[in-house]
């Protein structure tokens, strides 16, 4: 490789390097959150996992996802914050862009799962459960946004 070459990709690694390791950091603390939220919820991953058909029989029918709703609410909230704090548009070799992306693409991407919010819908239509359904798609939508809006005005507090 040239001295050039191997001059970006060096700095390319730099660059991505904090990215993937605070996206892989948001991740485990994803899992974690939400499998210590649906312990307490009374949802384990056996009883997510069964089908429809299997959690009638057993009983095991977890009325809300709640360990995705926290995950979720809490993600727009610390993304609120974050860039209600770092302003409209900062520069981009300023902290607050630092922090904007590896924190909030990275951390905060790892961390949020809009992907698994949707799949629990999903499950939730498919195994009839409308009512559990639509509350749960009409809880992430309001409470995300709520969370996101107090973010933002209390981020911006802190500037």
């Amino acid at each position: 490789m040239s001295g050039a070459g191997a001059t970006r990709t060096a700095g390319l690694v730099r660059r991505l390097a904090p990215l993937a390791l605070a996206g892989g950091a948001g991740a485990a603390c994803r899992w974690s959150v939400d499998t210590h939220v649906n312990r307490l919820s009374g949802r384990t991953s056996a009883a997510a996992s069964a089908s429809a058909s299997e959690r009638r029989r057993s009983g095991a029918s977890p009325w809300m996802p709640w360990g995705t709703v926290v995950v979720n609410v809490t993600a727009c909230l610390l993304m609120g914050l974050l860039v209600g704090w770092a302003g409209d548009s900062p520069h981009s070799e300023s902290w607050a862009a630092a922090a904007l992306t590896v924190l909030g693409t990275g951390f905060l991407g790892g961390y949020s799962t809009f992907s698994t919010a949707c799949v629990e819908g999903a499950r939730l239509l498919l195994a009839g459960r409308w009512g559990p359904a639509l509350a749960h798609a009409a809880l992430m939508t309001a409470a995300t946004l709520g969370a996101v809006g107090l973010g933002l005005s209390a981020g911006a507090a802190l500037r």
